[in-house]
């Protein structure tokens, strides 16, 4: 076997955007966090053709992907082999961090130092509304974008590609842990879906995108630079309760599922630091300190069935790991 690339990144956690009603010329604007799990991880090496070895329902997802990069920077061919997967469309950011994954192995393989703002760009993962799923590949961290001007995409060139500009990252304390809950759920949002829900939703009222801006600079994050557990969790359930109020004509509910909504009732019954659903979900989250962590996994593993997906997390402070073998 020739010399082999290799790849791991975490998921990331969507706790929510910033502002939904665009008066003041831009949206969106997103909190994300990188996560040591659950985790990508591949494997790639030249080859003449395409070949891909990862688990069917992953096949057809990442064989389109790598055509993508194949044709845009006109390359023979690549040997793919995915070890690990991210759960797709659960809120965890499978898509992007697969397309940046591959991107990045593909174009390194071949010596191509590609700048991952342009990897994005191929295959359009981020122009859309995030810029987070590049910010956690890249370096990881407690990080919020900017949102994107209500313009941007419109014209032609790199505009197409636009990303969120990252304007805060802050070191995510080594002493929490997020728990993970992620139900068995028939419907996943995502790709046109989620588009068709967002235009379905008229503009958030401006008080309400001014309350979640003001919980965000004035208590999450100071509170998260003064590692400050109860006041960083305060804040997260507070905009999750904006947010899902917003989102209940389009979800059914502050959360996705029945089985989501239950868990968090239970997981603040537990007196954890904060509870929401990542992006559209249907993925539950809690934040716990580390002492006490054990024992919640437990105790949710004892409610759940063996479709339920849980993982107890830590949030990670540097981008995708990479190297060689052979």
């Amino acid at each position: 076997m020739p010399s082999t690339f290799w790849l791991s990144t975490g998921a990331r956690l969507h706790l929510g955007q910033l502002d939904l009603n665009g008066s003041l010329g831009r949206m969106y604007g997103g909190i994300g966090l990188a996560l040591d799990q659950p985790k990508l991880e591949l494997e790639a090496w030249r080859s003449a053709g395409i070949e891909i070895e990862a688990p069917d329902a992953e096949r057809k997802r990442i064989e389109k992907i790598t055509l993508l990069y194949l044709q845009h920077y006109s390359l023979p061919g690549i040997a793919i082999r995915v070890t690990k997967t991210l759960p797709a469309h659960s809120g965890l950011g499978s898509g992007t961090q697969l397309a940046l994954a591959l991107g990045f192995a593909i174009s390194r393989v071949y010596g191509l130092d590609v700048p991952l703002q342009e990897l994005a760009g191929v295959t359009d993962r981020e122009s859309s509304r995030s810029g987070l799923g590049v910010a956690t590949f890249q370096q990881g961290g407690f990080v919020v974008d900017g949102g994107k001007p209500l313009n941007a995409g419109c014209g032609t060139g790199e505009s197409l590609y636009y990303i969120p500009p990252l304007v805060a990252r802050l070191a995510f304390p080594q002493d929490w842990r997020i728990m993970l809950v992620l139900p068995c759920s028939p419907e996943r949002v995502s790709g046109s879906m989620e588009e068709n829900k967002f235009k379905a939703l008229s503009p958030m009222d401006e008080e309400i995108s001014g309350r979640i801006a003001r919980l965000v600079l004035m208590q999450l994050l100071p509170a998260l630079a003064e590692q400050n557990l109860p006041a960083f969790g305060h804040a997260v359930t507070g905009i999750q309760e904006y947010l899902g109020d917003y989102f209940t004509p389009v979800q059914g509910g502050r959360f996705a599922t029945d089985e989501g909504a239950w868990m968090a009732k239970y997981l603040l019954s537990r007196d954890v630091a904060g509870v929401g659903q990542s992006s559209w979900g249907p993925t539950v989250y809690a934040f716990v300190h580390k002492t006490e962590a054990a024992a919640l996994s437990e105790a949710v593993k004892q409610l759940v069935d063996d479709r339920t997906r849980i993982w107890l997390a830590s949030g990670i402070n540097h981008g995708a790991s990479w190297g060689w073998r052979g």
